[in-house]
């Protein structure tokens, strides 16, 4: 018998933290997952309350039929999100965030560098519920890196396992040398897609405010999910560093699949989504 994939959920009590167990439930029927509640507390002192929480949330889990445990770390959450992570060999970290505007806790603007120390892939939602059918439509902001790729691939994964459609964005480059690297990863993503009859559209965009402009097409196609890589020479330093925290964080509230670079070369993958 196979074991069942693991969804972590690091959670700050908070009400995003909230929706972030919630979405996971949704998660974990679908995948047939088991849920791993996660709180790191400072201090030994912090530790029994976070406890008793914790162990309420796994209650009302369990009520609905959803497999899940709890654990209580002493420690800091850069560290150990993503320790805890590769202990439980956990396919992927859902974790809330308070979008743009006050992001101050860890579920916050901290949350890129939580993300950043682990080769889990994050999914980072807010609070907009999961629709009962799941991704069906699904953005890929297309860069000039070859690490693009891997996104486009975990988005061909997903969609096929969701019958999504693909929405892949790029920035119309006036620069020939960048346009001509943009242009290189579209028919990778047009092949793949096309081998496997996933729908997908491939639209230009004006490079004044990419990431606002991703956002408006998302809300306007009502997006399930946009899909990144985080590395320091992709799409986000080419637009500049608030790219990454404005998709992230974006005002849509679209949940939003980031890929670390690491973890684009390594053994993860959502061959979750394939049991």
């Amino acid at each position: 018998m196979n074991q069942k994939p693991i969804l972590l959920v690091p959670t700050d009590f908070t009400p995003v933290g909230d929706s972030a167990v919630a979405y996971a439930s949704q998660l974990s029927k679908i995948l047939h997952a088991r849920i791993e509640l996660l709180h790191v507390v400072g201090n030994t002192k912090d530790a029994a309350v976070a406890k008793n929480t914790l162990a309420t949330h796994v209650s009302s889990l369990e009520k609905d039929n959803i497999d899940a445990g709890s654990m209580v770390e002493i420690g800091n959450i850069f560290d150990d999100i993503g320790k805890v992570a590769d202990k439980l060999n956990a396919k992927l970290i859902v974790m809330g965030t308070h979008g743009v505007k006050g992001m101050q806790h860890v579920m916050g603007s901290k949350a890129l560098k939580v993300i950043t120390n682990s080769d889990v892939p994050f999914l980072v939602v807010q609070r907009k519920p999961m629709k009962a059918e799941g991704f069906k439509n699904i953005i890929i902001p297309v860069d000039f890196n070859q690490e693009v790729k891997q996104s486009i691939k975990y988005a061909w994964e997903i969609g096929k396992y969701f019958h999504s459609k693909i929405h892949i964005i790029y920035v119309k480059e006036k620069d020939p040398f960048i346009a001509a690297k943009i242009e290189r990863n579209i028919p990778y993503a047009k092949d793949l897609l096309e081998e496997s009859g996933v729908a997908y559209e491939i639209m230009g965009i004006e490079k004044k405010d990419f990431d606002k402009e991703v956002v408006k097409i998302g809300q306007r196609i009502d997006a399930d999910l946009i899909t990144i890589i985080n590395n320091h020479e992709n799409i986000f330093t080419y637009f500049g560093g608030s790219f990454e925290q404005s998709i992230i964080g974006n005002n849509g509230e679209i949940p939003v699949l980031v890929i670390n670079q690491i973890a684009s070369k390594s053994p993860y993958s959502f061959s979750i989504f394939f049991g």
